[in-house]
């Protein structure tokens, strides 16, 4: 019996070192984190407001971390590349993905082969901005307010169209759902980027659209398009003239997107908590915020761990309720 309880003591304190071991293997991987450089993907092209927010996070996380952070653009599939190529990447903390509401809430629902899975592949690490959408028309249109483009779309039914940055982007998304909201029916026109967008309304290519702020408040602005509508609670500090959807008489219809950073499944807990804080220090700061969100019609969204993934969890429901009613299939 003595023998036996020795060799399960033995055997006890055997498993605990190793425990221990293990820990202080994880600790001091975190607290050597990163010692090479860190790579963020993205599935957006340049210019847009997505490019716009991440290119400013690198640029601080660099100094912060004293390691190159490089930003790689893998355009394609409405973000699925770049999923796929993050969800793939080894869960070390050096392949970070940056992700739109598109490829984690709206994605699965859209495509019936999506080659990753939103939640089983990555774990939310930290939010970074979220928008509200604009509704512009291009000055070819003969409205001037939201209720006059609704009017006009039901007095000539599929006569005008509204671009978008994809299939199944937010952009298409808003615009479908307005569309029933307010009883009438236009085309869907995709494009590439955001950018894209504002050069099709300049040339009369496309009627209106919704859309983020970044691309649409210098040409608003400037007078080149029109600013119809902003879907935020109070009007955007950027495009003060412009008033609210709610003001509109279309009150209760949200819209915009949520971007944040994401780590393939079996990251260690460490390695997400020093991204999360550090990512959280820049993000806080008033140089960032009025120079990167503020000034990109951005707003901050502040949430990190399990807040965050609620978050996200019922903006998929959202998501997935509003789907429903809309027919849109990517493939």
């Amino acid at each position: 019996m003595r023998s036996i309880l020795y060799s399960t003591s033995r055997c006890a304190l055997a498993m605990a070192a190793a425990a221990c071991a293990a820990l202080g293997a994880v600790n001091a991987y975190a607290q050597a984190y990163p010692a090479k450089p860190v790579r963020i993907l993205i599935g957006q092209p340049p210019g847009g407001v997505q490019d716009t927010l991440l290119r400013g996070l690198t640029q601080e996380l660099g100094k912060v971390w004293g390691q190159p952070v490089v930003m790689e653009n893998r355009v394609g599939g409405t973000g699925a590349v770049a999923a796929v190529a993050a969800a793939r990447a080894a869960p070390d903390g050096y392949t970070i993905f940056f992700s739109t509401s598109t490829n984690m809430n709206t994605a699965q629902f859209l495509q019936k082969n999506l080659p990753y899975h939103p939640e089983k592949d990555f774990i939310p690490v930290v939010g970074m901005g979220q928008t509200k959408s604009i509704m512009v028309a291009g000055n070819h249109v003969p409205a001037n307010t939201v209720k006059e483009l609704v009017a006009l779309a039901k007095a000539k039914p599929g006569a005008l169209n509204y671009g978008s940055f994809g299939v199944g982007s937010a952009a298409h998304l808003d615009a479908a759902a307005f569309s029933k909201v307010a009883g009438f029916t236009a085309v869907h026109v995709p494009y590439k980027s955001g950018p894209a967008v504002m050069t099709a309304l300049l040339a009369g290519e496309v009627d209106f659209g919704l859309t983020g702020l970044t691309a649409a408040i210098p040409l608003v602005n400037a007078g080149k398009i029109k600013g119809l509508a902003y879907t935020g609670e109070q009007r955007a500090a950027a495009i003060p003239q412009v008033p609210t959807l709610a003001e509109a008489g279309y009150g209760g219809f949200d819209s915009g997107g949520m971007f944040a950073l994401y780590v393939p499944t079996g990251t260690p807990q460490a390695v997400m908590d020093k991204i999360a804080n550090d990512v959280t220090a820049i993000r806080s700061t008033q140089t960032f915020r009025e120079k990167v969100l503020i000034a990109n019609g951005m707003e901050d969204f502040p949430l990190q761990g399990a807040a965050l993934i609620a978050r996200l969890q019922q903006s998929r429901q959202d998501f997935a309720t509003r789907i429903k009613g809309l027919d849109i299939v990517m493939n």
